[in-house]
């Protein structure tokens, strides 16, 4: 792989395509904020994966395809639209609007295809590849489209059907003779990271507006900050770094798997888990001063929980190691939410805040050498 190759950056196009989903994460937290059931999180979870895997399959494809020529970019924008479309009819997928999920899903993933078979006509070896893994990327998909004209819970196992379609596909057929730019692939994944980071400071924003401003508000506020930030240094001040250079040091012929395994299935609980956390927030932010009700503590709770369980999946993946810290640090989060019932609601958040502060902390210093190997000794600009 050439070094201009490996060093390729997002370009604007991709920014562009991925503002759409931060509205769709948008619309999935006030999913949940409607159903706060465990049937409501649930389907939120599954709705989540279905458009992961819409923006994971062209964060695949813009790895190996150029996006500069003019069909790529219309394409792409084409791609972009019916995402826009789909993300609309997320809060009601499961009520009256579940074919306009449904169908502009589909077109999305078929469009996906497209763009592939197109852009590798003149590369063997991807185009051979990917001709493995479309019969499954087509009837993933297909079954979604079924599902959104079923009524539930016919729909919800339709969805799930869909998901494990393409799941077992990747795991069955293989990302071999893909071709992975680590750089560019990395940066990807961080950037939707970051999507739902700033989507959590959205929803702590919105469910600030109209609050009465006192002593209460100001800590809950600070502590939500606080929160968001604590997710942000998790991932951003080693992980990443830790990912992209793993992915580097992969033989061309493991990046493909490894990739699939650290950035396509386990970043998935990582975005979850912020977006219930948010959820967890938005709710302690409308009545601090009171116990939260079963739903924003499992909220919390299981923000916290999924989100360190995505990195514990990663390590172990990428090093063959458990990150301890991290693991007991979403074990305590989990008992905390559920033995603290009588808290108030911003001692609870306290409580969230400090054990992934402190679970990083502790990490950060078992592992100072190494964390100082792998960050980058310059920011890139």
């Amino acid at each position: 792989m050439s070094e201009a190759e490996e060093e390729r950056r997002t370009s604007y196009l991709e920014l562009f395509f991925d503002l759409v989903f931060v509205f769709a994460i948008t619309q999935v937290t006030a999913e949940i904020l409607e159903d706060m059931s465990p049937a409501g999180f649930a389907r939120s979870a599954l709705v989540l994966g279905l458009i992961w895997w819409a923006w994971s399959s062209y964060t695949w494809m813009t790895n190996a395809v150029g996006t500069e020529s003019l069909a790529a970019r219309l394409l792409i924008l084409a791609g972009a639209g019916g995402s826009f479309v789909m993300a609309l009819a997320v809060p009601h997928a499961y009520l009256e609007q579940g074919a306009w999920f449904g169908v502009p899903y589909g077109a999305v993933r078929l469009l996906n295809v497209v763009l592939y078979v197109w852009g590798l006509r003149n590369e063997p070896a991807q185009l051979a590849a990917i001709k493995r893994l479309a019969p499954w990327f087509l009837v993933a998909p297909a079954v979604a489209v079924a599902g959104g004209f079923v009524d539930d819970p016919a729909r919800t196992w339709l969805w799930a059907a869909s998901l494990a379609i393409d799941v077992v596909g990747t795991l069955t057929v293989g990302t071999a003779g893909f071709r992975v730019s680590a750089s560019h692939f990395a940066e990807r994944y961080a950037l939707f990271v970051i999507i739902a980071l700033g989507e959590s400071i959205v929803a702590v924003g919105a469910g600030a507006a109209g609050l009465e401003r006192d002593a209460a508000f100001a800590l809950t506020v600070a502590l939500a900050f606080a929160g968001v930030a604590a997710l942000w240094w998790a991932y951003f001040d080693f992980t990443v770094h830790a990912a992209e250079r793993s992915l580097q040091a992969a033989a061309p012929e493991a990046r493909g798997p490894f990739a699939r395994d650290v950035f396509t299935f386990f970043h998935y609980p990582i975005v979850l888990g912020i977006i219930f956390f948010a959820v967890g927030t938005k709710k302690t932010l409308a009545h601090p001063s009171e116990p939260l009700s079963q739903a924003g503590r499992v909220a919390l709770g299981l923000g916290v929980a999924v989100f360190l369980a995505g990195f514990v999946l990663a390590r172990y993946r990428a090093a063959g190691r458990i990150a301890w810290e991290r693991l007991a640090g979403g074990a305590a989060a989990l008992a905390a939410a559920l033995l603290l019932d009588e808290l108030r609601a911003v001692a609870l958040l306290a409580i969230m805040v400090a054990i992934l502060v402190a679970a990083v902390a502790a990490e950060t210093v078992r592992l100072r050498e190494l964390r100082a190997r792998m960050r980058p000794s310059q920011r890139r600009l």
